[in-house]
């Protein structure tokens, strides 16, 4: 049976062999029967089938592929509404920073009481937004680099 390690809100799974091997031929299933939709229905305790959303279907088959891969999966849980430390800490950034970003209003952010608060999907699209900027740059880079015609 995987090994569940329960830390706060993260839970970690570390599979086994078996384990690792049915997922594998569940996903090599899944793909000789399918086009590209996917559909996963379950059955309750009284064997009623409950239908689940596209949406978790999608969340559900990337666990078991990479449990199929031998990889540890880690669930883990955020609040709604983020401490700008913790907003900080997931950004890579110091708090000071993030500070600088929030009255640039590059981010946005709320107060409650007399704290600052971000919320979790801002810091994810903040975060998102910010690899495309680089990723961009590097290849705006790589261009220029080959107009030059430099070499490695």
């Amino acid at each position: 049976m995987s090994a569940l390690l329960d830390r706060t809100e993260k839970t970690v799974v570390a599979t086994t062999d078996q384990e690792n091997a049915q997922a594998r031929a569940l996903v090599a299933r899944l793909r000789e029967k399918t086009n590209d939709s996917l559909s996963l229905a379950l059955k309750n305790g009284s064997g009623e089938t409950v239908e689940v959303p596209a949406e978790l279907t999608a969340l559900l088959g990337k666990v078991v592929e990479a449990m199929g891969r031998g990889a540890t999966i880690t669930i883990g849980t955020l609040p709604k509404e983020l401490t700008t430390t913790t907003a900080a800490k997931m950004l890579g950034i110091s708090r000071p920073t993030l500070m600088q970003l929030i009255a640039k209003n590059e981010l946005p952010a709320h107060k409650v009481g007399s704290h600052t608060r971000v919320f979790t999907q801002d810091v994810h699209n903040y975060r998102d937004a910010r690899a495309v900027m680089r990723r961009q740059g590097l290849d705006e880079l790589r261009a220029f680099e080959d107009e030059l015609g430099a070499e490695d």
